[in-house]
């Protein structure tokens, strides 16, 4: 694309995440002070046009940029770096959030991080935890008793995963000798996967009795689904592209959809830091008139989960692009300090 051309259309994407409405050659003249007549700029729409960056509704003299145009803006934009002013807001947000958390709830510290973070940029925030994998190690296993006959337990695994899982102890149960045989249970199981929890110790517990190995052989009841959560979904409502209630109701039925989410951000894995998805290039037909921008979470080589934004493809990418790839660096770090490798856990 030459020079003039790459003038048009940027000045036509901007101004159309400015004011969604269609952008006219007047317009892109007097806003952007462009050196080109109405005219010249309304030749080099229609060239755009042809070739599909832009596209001109009926309604309307103006022109509105295509998911390929958008894409074009985002792969050939220098967005501000991390040096831009909603980076340094959610940088001093991120302290206050992450200063406490040293045996952290992986999950919970991202719910919050995430909810700031679609508060922020008035887009919707999509927080995916890849569920307890049977191969991860258990840092501790802790039972407390709640009630007569009802003990919490409490398991935490080496990616950060807070486990809980309520247990009704049968009436010929001791209850006291569950929470001893717990404390036994938790020390031996240190290091250990699941898997083995589940096939060496457990087993290892028969003469106990068939009632109270029941009680310990629910470790193995533990989801191993994985865990998503969507938030602030009421932004879309406040977009003007979505006041078409059809399409509203689909795009809601897609975050209500979690086996869905998950092939999304599982299909963008092999992208190491930040991905960004624009309309079509998003494998879910009801979410093409958006954008999806996610980043992976990793301890070491194990994948923990993903956050990402969705919001209209008219997003303000000069915003959301600098606070995802500041999250990616600073959530991944904070990880990286708070919950050791696989490799020193397992050594």
């Amino acid at each position: 694309m030459d020079e003039r051309s790459w003038e048009v259309l940027n000045a036509t994407v901007v101004g159309y995440i400015r004011n969604a409405s269609p952008i006219g050659s007047r317009a892109v003249n007097r806003q952007f002070g462009l050196n080109y007549s109405p005219a010249t700029i309304r030749n080099v729409m229609a060239d755009l046009e042809e070739t599909g960056y832009l596209m001109h509704p009926h309604t309307s003299a103006g022109r509105v940029p295509t998911p390929k145009g958008f894409r074009y803006f985002v792969d050939n934009t220098r967005f501000p770096g991390l040096e831009s002013e909603s980076v340094d807001q959610l940088a001093h947000l991120l302290d206050a959030v992450l200063a406490d958390t040293a045996s952290p709830d992986l999950l919970s510290v991202l719910s919050t991080v995430i909810n700031l973070v679609s508060r922020m940029t008035r887009s919707t925030g999509i927080l995916l935890g890849t569920g307890t994998n049977l191969e991860e190690c258990l840092l501790s296993l802790d039972l407390v008793q709640i009630s007569p006959r009802h003990v919490l337990m409490v398991v935490i695994t080496e990616s950060g995963s807070l486990l809980k899982k309520t247990l009704l102890i049968p009436e010929n149960v001791d209850i006291q000798e569950v929470i001893s045989m717990g404390q036994e249970l938790s020390r031996r199981a240190r290091h250990k996967t699941l898997l083995q929890v589940r096939s060496e110790i457990v087993s290892e517990l028969e003469a106990l009795g068939r009632s109270l190995l029941d009680v310990f052989t629910q470790l193995t009841s533990l989801s191993p689904e994985p865990d998503v959560r969507v938030f602030c979904t009421s932004y879309f409502a406040e977009v003007p592209e979505f006041k078409n209630a059809n399409t509203l109701r689909e795009i809601m039925e897609v975050f209500e959809e979690q086996s869905a989410l998950y092939r999304i951000f599982e299909e963008l894995l092999t992208e190491d830091q930040m991905a960004l998805r624009i309309g079509n290039e998003i494998p879910v037909r009801a979410l093409e008139p958006c954008t999806l921008i996610s980043i992976p979470l990793r301890n070491g080589n194990v994948w923990l989960g993903s956050i990402g934004l969705v919001g209209p493809i008219r997003m303000q990418y000069d915003q959301v692009i600098p606070i995802m790839m500041y999250l990616s660096d600073r959530l991944n770090l904070w990880i990286e300090e708070v919950m050791p490798p696989t490799s020193h856990i397992n050594s």
